[in-house]
């Protein structure tokens, strides 16, 4: 028996689940969240799902996204099972796992390497493209009928962590569910639409602030953005609509490491990391606290500026390269 097969087993013999996915969630954490909360739903179960700060404005499209409740919503004494989604550790489900009673069983469905294997079931597959692939094989082995919303929730959750089959991550089975999900009703324009030309216009403003900053470290290698906390109040922005800018400096020709350096509003600086070359920032990010894959990952420092986030970080960088520093 497959290990998606066993976790299927597991899901079925409980009936009270909360689903919990990471802060700041991504495309793969919301869709995947509400394809396994639906499917559960059609073999009877009461599922409630729930995410730290709640669902992200360009998600909030997807079926049955007004469901989703935030950390503040929860009650953990009505659950007899714990499911977390696309989180390498439980600090991710911040707000939430505070909350699990002690000794209830969780089931931990995730495909990132940095993932601390905690779940009381595990089911980490690093060769899945997303998240979203695991829940699709947990459906199909509980023989639930993948419908049109499931179809749209599941075909975000891997489009959208494949830069829509851009990445090297993409492969023949991520395209053959996808191409499944297409024939159930997943519309790729329309996705498409939804998550990259619907954005707010001061989300626009703020990216060209934003690629003012854009620089290169002496070796040309390393490009890195800022983001001020005073921007997001003069833009009346979250946290979350300043999501992919990172990208923009992995764009930059001959760059293999791009950072986003973002103050938050509680005085942390979270840190983007995307990479295009060999260099894993999957493991640089878990070194700093954080998780992710070896080309897109992510932490929270509490240096207490961006200049000394910067520091801490590129000397990581520079050593793990071989590079000296500045």
């Amino acid at each position: 028996m497959e290990i998606h097969q066993e976790i299927a087993g597991t899901l079925l013999k409980h009936y009270r689940f909360l689903i919990a996915t990471h802060v700041l969630p991504d495309g793969d954490a919301i869709g995947s969240m509400l394809g396994l909360g639906m499917g559960l739903q059609k073999r009877g179960r009461r599922v409630t799902m729930a995410c730290p700060g709640g669902v992200p404005e360009n998600l909030r499209f997807l079926p049955g996204s007004e469901e989703i409740l935030s950390a503040d919503d929860i009650e953990p004494s009505e659950y007899d099972i714990v499911v977390v989604l696309d989180s390498s550790d439980l600090g991710r489900i911040e707000g939430i796992y505070e909350k699990l009673p002690s000794g209830i069983p969780i089931v931990n469905i995730d495909h990132h390497a940095t993932n601390k294997s905690y779940g009381t079931y595990n089911y980490i597959d690093t060769s899945a493209a997303a998240t979203g692939e695991q829940i699709y094989k947990i459906l199909v082995s509980m023989n639930v009928r993948v419908d049109v919303s499931i179809a749209v929730c599941l075909f975000t959750a891997i489009a959208t962590d494949t830069g829509f089959f851009r990445f090297s991550n993409t492969t023949p089975t991520t395209l053959r569910i996808a191409a499944r999900l297409v024939e159930k009703g997943a519309e790729p324009g329309a996705i498409s639409e939804q998550i990259y030309e619907a954005r707010p216009l001061e989300s626009l403003k703020m990216l060209g602030r934003v690629l003012d900053t854009l620089r290169l470290d002496k070796t040309g290698k390393i490009a890195w953005l800022e983001v001020y906390d005073d921007w997001m109040t003069e833009f009346s922005l979250d946290e979350e609509q300043t999501e992919g800018f990172v990208n923009y400096g992995r764009m930059v020709r001959g760059v293999e490491v791009a950072f986003l350096f973002r103050e938050s509003s509680d005085g942390k600086i979270r840190v983007g990391m995307r990479s295009k070359g060999e260099f894993d920032v999957g493991a640089l990010a878990e070194e700093l606290g954080g998780g992710g894959h070896a080309k897109a990952a992510g932490c929270t420092l509490d240096t207490g500026s961006i200049a000394q986030a910067r520091e801490l970080v590129f000397g990581k960088v520079y050593k793990i390269m071989g590079l000296a520093g500045d």
